[in-house]
């Protein structure tokens, strides 16, 4: 049975807690961001952070091949062999679908064909509109969505990272009213460097309080580090 909030804490990171002291079972949340924003970084450390506290978790990724893909996490020292080992995550890469596809595929099918994605308690897509750039078609998103909440509804979290400049207007109003949480990347010049920054558009259903803007950092063999200081 899962919790009513899933907790994603790490030691020595604040993340947990500006955003509420985990996030809710039963959310659908939507990550926005340019290219270069931090999107897969964000959603790296969401996904160990539910490791490290016990939940499953399915990764789909549009970026990495699975080698590629440990090294990564590996780099910001996040250990997920052991994760794999035991079965606790499940990684599928897209990127050789995708790679070299000009014409449109059937992936969003493709995904509610694979059942194993969805026994997990969280679901992360990242890029989902890496696949959706390739599959527009409004009725079919909206259809996948509706599975996505019949999903959620079963205590479970999806998390979709998306770049809006990618997608159709039609297509990005019906993913950000889906989802119960929407958050915005950005990157600002502040004091002479580049700043990331999440700001928590939409939060429905939040347990705790939540930091509205949380500026961050990623640092080698360390992760990602919430920053004290406000990006203004």
């Amino acid at each position: 049975m899962v919790e009513e909030l899933l907790k994603m804490q790490l030691k020595g990171d604040e993340l947990h807690r500006r955003l509420g002291g985990g996030i809710p079972a039963g959310s659908i949340i939507l990550i926005e961001g340019d290219r270069g924003t931090g999107k897969s970084i964000f959603v790296q450390r969401l996904l160990y952070g539910f490791l490290m506290n016990g939940y499953s978790a399915s990764y789909v990724s549009s970026q990495y091949t699975t080698v590629e893909y440990i090294r990564q996490m590996g780099s910001l020292g996040y250990d997920i062999i052991p994760f794999l080992i035991r079965k606790k995550l499940v990684f599928v890469s897209l990127y050789p679908l995708l790679t070299g596809v000009s014409e449109k595929k059937k992936f969003l099918s493709r995904l509610l064909g694979e059942p194993r994605l969805w026994d997990s308690n969280v679901v992360i897509i990242d890029s989902f509109s890496s696949i959706l750039s390739r599959e527009q078609d409004v009725a079919a998103v909206r259809n996948f969505l509706m599975y996505l909440k019949k999903l959620v509804s079963l205590s479970k979290v999806v998390i979709l990272t998306i770049n809006p400049e990618e997608i159709n207007r039609d297509v990005l109003f019906s993913l950000e009213e889906a989802a119960s949480m929407l958050i915005r990347l950005n990157v600002k010049v502040f004091g002479g460097d580049l700043k990331n920054s999440a700001t928590i558009v939409k939060y429905n259903n939040a347990k705790g309080v939540f930091q509205k803007i949380i500026p961050f950092r990623v640092e080698p063999r360390v992760g990602l580090i919430v920053e004290i200081a406000a990006v203004v």
